[in-house]
């Protein structure tokens, strides 16, 4: 008698994140649910409009690089495909989630900040470099998975680049404050300088200037009527990295050639969610994410076109080999 599980008839259940009554998806688009994770089957830009507006809290994406590693990898005008897929992108995250995006490449990295910074309300934060080490290197420094290559007439290329973006809120101070035609000065002494004195600190924030604490923010909330969660991205401290960050390549998989390490995505999901927010990756590829999510008790929605990475996803999730 074999012990191979039977694969399993996934019956689309309704998720409080997707729209209700959409047509954007159907039972057979949903090649997997669970509490926990939905795979769905199908292109990104079409898929999205099944998911509800502002219902994600961090929503972390590996598009094609355009650089011709596979058939889903050539993609002509790169540019304006990506920029309406981020478009979309923008309106189902939360006011206080995080955006973040892998590339490679540095030109067509700064070609999609200029048209993000244009054509959205993202708010760029940082560029992490990913610092990829080979499996088992503990080298700490750049490139310390470098093979000398005499015939290469330049630097040997062991990064990438993740790029994170967030709302500014505080526009919301000054629009409450108005609304209660209350002025500065009123609040302002609310929040004493560290000499005890009125400081004029509260004016950085309504420009953005100043990220304020959970403890600033207390007395700002009895007189706006607004939560420290409205005003400031999700973002747990934690001792952890500065803006490189050491992570082995992960294995190539049977399917996939560009696995991201679900260490450091795992990175990225402690740091911007809490357990029980929803994670969104709608190039899904060998659905790594997925997989941290799970790890990390954070729902997770993953879209993918290409039915073989999705076959592979199905098949990882139910338990097959």
């Amino acid at each position: 008698m074999s012990n191979k599980k039977e694969p399993v008839k996934i019956k689309a259940k309704k998720l409080k994140i997707l729209k209700k009554n959409n047509n954007a998806i159907t039972d057979s688009d949903v090649l997997y649910v669970s509490e926990l994770i939905k795979l769905i089957k199908g292109d990104s830009l079409s898929k999205l409009d099944s998911i509800a507006d502002k219902s994600i809290q961090l929503i972390c994406i590996d598009p094609p690089y355009n650089i011709g590693k596979d058939t889903w990898d050539t993609i002509d005008n790169y540019n304006d495909f990506m920029i309406e897929i981020i478009k979309k992108l923008e309106t189902k995250l939360k006011d206080n989630g995080s955006f973040f995006m892998f590339h490679n490449n540095m030109e067509t990295i700064s070609e999609l900040m200029v048209s993000i910074k244009k054509n959205t309300k993202f708010i760029f934060k940082q560029m992490i470099v990913w610092n990829k080490r080979f499996e088992g290197s503990k080298k700490k420094g750049f490139m310390d998975g470098f093979v000398v290559k005499k015939e290469m007439h330049n630097f040997n290329k062991m990064a990438e680049y993740i790029l994170f973006y967030t709302f500014e809120n505080s526009y919301k101070l000054k629009e409450a404050r108005k609304r209660l035609k209350i002025n500065q000065i009123t609040i302002s002494q609310e929040i004493k300088s560290r000499t005890g004195g009125i400081t004029g600190w509260y004016s950085n924030l309504e420009t953005g200037k100043n990220m304020p604490t959970r403890d600033t923010i207390k007395p700002i909330e009895k007189h706006l009527n607004l939560k420290y969660e409205d005003i400031v991205p999700k973002f747990n401290n934690m001792r952890t990295d500065h803006s490189v960050w050491n992570y082995d390549m992960a294995k190539r998989c049977k399917i996939h050639i560009t696995p991201k390490p679900i260490d450091l995505l795992k990175n990225i999901i402690y740091h911007t969610t809490d357990e029980g927010d929803t994670v969104l990756d709608c190039f899904a590829g060998s659905g790594t994410i997925g997989y941290a999510s799970l790890e990390t008790k954070r729902k997770c929605i993953l879209i993918e076109k290409e039915e073989k990475y999705c076959e592979y996803i199905k098949q990882k999730l139910i338990g097959e080999k």
